[in-house]
This record gives structure tokens, sequence and C-alpha cells, in this order.
């Protein structure tokens, strides 16, 4: 099934006192591009993630942006208690040196320098944060991956009633092909039937003959026909691999237009003038879809 190449995909997570978010943003564009923007501290991950966000794509040219950010940190009070027995042994040594007699509270060994500091309760060492942040662009080029998919259904489903519809037209100027050349066959011997009473001379029958053959071929348009729809095959066969065809449905829109434009060069008939332009008009429409096909 085709994929659109335009889609986005975004993970934001918190870890411990780290938020970190991925973006990813694809648009269209011939070939493969993956810019990565990182952190100055982490520009050694640039490319492990381009290869791995490059498995997600097919064509076109991403954007993926991880950015880290400090938040509050989750923390619990916890107590040094080697410096809080360090300042209650001083303390008692003063008392019997100077004849003291000094109370401490648990107030006061808690407000001694050093004895009560905080703790993160999560700390990451540099392995796990590389780990989670890779994991998180896995995650956020999977979403990416989802989008372009939805919107491909879509386009598969444009695409594929377009093309019944250019075929359908097809044919019709296929059963009205014959008609063109009856039609001038008709006109030419209403004409000589008009002309024969007036004509100094005796008309040719055989050059008439000639003359309607001639006409035949050079307005014949069925190797036309048949190419165009060979290309609509063609076409719907493309829409259903699983890979990358947008370059191939491009390539087949322009032969197809080709064909339609010498089917309205070549006959001589205002109905098949007519939907050959219907054609060319549904053609354009549907390049224009191509182009967001990866």
């Amino acid at each position: 099934m085709i994929r659109s190449m335009t889609g986005y995909g975004r993970i934001d997570e918190v870890k411990g006192s780290t938020r970190l978010t991925v973006e990813i943003r694809a648009v269209n564009h011939r070939f493969t591009e993956i810019l990565v923007r990182l952190p100055k501290a982490w520009s050694m991950l640039e490319d492990p993630i381009r290869k791995l966000v490059a498995q997600f794509v097919r064509r076109g040219r991403l954007e993926v942006t991880v950015s880290l950010e400090a938040i509050q940190a989750t923390s619990a009070a916890a107590i040094n208690w080697d410096v809080a027995e360090q300042f209650v042994s001083l303390t008692r040594e003063i008392d019997q040196r100077f004849s003291l007699e000094t109370v401490l509270t648990a107030r006061d060994v808690l407000l001694f320098p050093g004895v009560l500091h905080t703790k993160e309760l999560e700390e990451a060492n540099g392995d796990e944060i590389i780990d989670w942040l890779l994991s998180q662009v896995q995650a956020a080029a999977q979403d990416l991956l989802s989008m372009k998919m939805a919107e491909g259904k879509q386009l598969y489903a444009d695409l594929t009633k377009r093309l019944e519809q250019v075929r359908v037209w097809n044919r019709e100027i296929q059963a009205l092909a014959p008609l063109g050349v009856e039609e001038y066959h008709s006109r030419l011997h209403q004409r000589l039937n008009d002309w024969a009473g007036q004509a100094p001379f005796e008309l040719d029958i055989g050059r008439i003959a000639q003359e309607v053959a001639f006409f035949a071929d050079k307005s014949d348009i069925s190797e036309e026909i048949t190419r165009l729809e060979s290309h609509c095959h063609q076409f719907m066969e493309q829409l259903e691999k699983d890979e990358a065809v947008g370059r191939k449905l491009d390539f087949l829109l322009q032969e197809m237009n080709r064909e339609a434009n010498t089917i309205a060069s070549k006959a001589n008939h205002l109905r098949i003038q007519h939907l050959a332009v219907e054609i060319k008009s549904e053609l354009e429409k549907m390049k224009e879809q191509v182009q967001n096909v990866e």
C-alpha cells in the first residue's frame, strides 16, 4: 500500500528530572534527506538517529528535533549521619572544656551545615539516557509512520477512483473511434453527391476510396487507446506495491498524458476530443496527488 511523504510524529516523556521531546516532520522531496537537530552535548548520536529514522521512511525530507530539558527534580530528604555525629561530638567536647551544659535538640542538629540534604530519587547514567533517547526517537518515527500510512490510504482511494474514471472514458473513446472514419466517409460522400451534377469531370471512385483510407490511417488512435489502457493497468499495479513508487507513478502519468494528447490531436471527432480533454484534466489532478506519494 502506498504511503504519504508528508507527516508528523511527536513523543514527549519525563524521566527523573529530565523531559525528552522528539519531533519528526516529513515533507515532499525527490530523494531521502534526514536532518537531525540535537543538543550539542549529544551530537554524537546524530548518525545513529539518522539510521534509526531511515528505517521508517522511503523518500522525503525529514527534520528530527530532539530536546532535553531539566525540570524540578523529584527528591527526598536525607541525613548525613557522619557529619551529624561530628557536630554533636564537637559540642560535647566544648561543653567539657568550658564547663558548659549545652542542650541540643534534633532541630539544632538538623540546622548544622551539611547534616540535612536532598537527593534525587531517580538518577540515570549516560548509557541509560542514550538508550532512553533512542527508544523515544523510534517511538516518534513509528508515530510518523502511522500518520503517513493513514494519509496513504486516502491517497490510494482518491487515485484509484480517478484512475477508474480515466479507464471509463478511454473505453468510451474506443467505442467511438470507428465512428470518426464513418462520419468522414459520410460527409465526403454527401459533398461528392452535391458536386456530381455540377462537376465538369467524372469523379474517380477509386481515388475517393484512397482518400477515405488515408484519413482512416491518419486518424487511427487504436494504438494510443491500447497504450493508455496498458499504462492504467501498470499504474494500478504500482499502487498495490509496498515500496517507494511515487516516481514511477509520476512517470506513468506523463506517458498517459502523452497518449491523451495524441488522441485529441488525431481524432477528427468532437466527442472523442472532449473525452481526451477530460482525461488530461483528471490526469493533472492525479499528478498533484502523486507528488505526495513516497
